[in-house]
């Protein structure tokens, strides 16, 4: 990355530049479980062919694997009120249905937004928050995974 791109002759090695450039510029724990995330997806494709191409049944996969990492290693799901609550059903989108990131992105946002119904979190920043300040204002890490796959979706 010090060259300013990724390797993109495999998959595997373009998520290992990921990771990277996520662990040396983002702090904190979301800058970590993004890692974690990326590492996990760059593993699962390893065994992937290079040259020919990631099936969409594959890469989803993969992402539902990374996204696991994430729950496992950052002790919070679904229902958490953390960026898992928009992964999770992007993830099931693309693992399920017509598999488009444009059902991912619907998947996130309707994940995301559902977080400002929540009046706790089990884990993340928000978890030191008062119910009061939860209440109506949505996760910003569920929300920024939303906007992601809103963009990519584009």
């Amino acid at each position: 990355l010090a060259a300013g791109s990724l390797r993109l002759g495999h998959p595997s090695t373009a998520f290992a530049d990921l990771a990277d450039a996520v662990s040396s510029s983002m702090g904190g724990t979301s800058g970590i479980l993004l890692e974690l995330m990326f590492r996990k997806i760059g593993v699962a494709l390893s065994s992937s062919p290079s040259g020919g191409g990631i099936a969409a049944a594959d890469m989803a996969e993969a992402f539902k694997a990374g996204v696991e990492a994430v729950s496992f290693y950052g002790g919070a799901q679904e229902g958490s009120r953390t960026m898992l609550d928009a992964l999770f059903p992007a993830s099931s989108a693309l693992t399920g249905g017509d598999g488009s990131v444009s059902a991912a992105a619907v998947a996130a946002r309707k994940g995301a937004d559902g977080t400002a119904a929540m009046d706790h979190a089990e884990a993340g920043r928000s978890n030191y928050l008062s119910e009061d300040v939860l209440r109506g204002t949505p996760d910003p890490g569920a929300v920024a995974v939303a906007i992601v796959f809103e963009t990519l979706a584009k």
